[in-house]
């Protein structure tokens, strides 16, 4: 299988922009939750909610996970206010 010039070039790009990661995954995976509400009520993030923030922006497996969640959120949201 070749690999053309653009391939090799994007995959240049996101090394390039990698940066250390002091969060793990099954640390990220521990805060998700707390994460995604303090998004979804649009506070301030803590320190260590900015370290799940930076994660998620270099971990596709783990932004994967959070937006499988958002997804279980909102339909949640929704069917509470069928509920209701």
């Amino acid at each position: 299988m070749l690999v053309s010039y653009g391939q090799v070039m994007k995959l240049l790009g996101a090394v390039a922009i990698t940066v250390p990661d002091s969060l793990e995954c099954d640390g990220c995976f521990e805060l998700l939750a707390e994460f995604a509400d303090a998004e979804q009520r649009g506070e301030a993030l803590a320190e260590s909610m900015q370290l799940v923030l930076k994660h998620l922006r270099q971990c596709t497996c783990c932004a994967y996970e959070y937006q499988a969640l958002l997804e279980g959120l909102l339909g949640a949201d929704e069917i509470a206010d069928l509920n209701s």
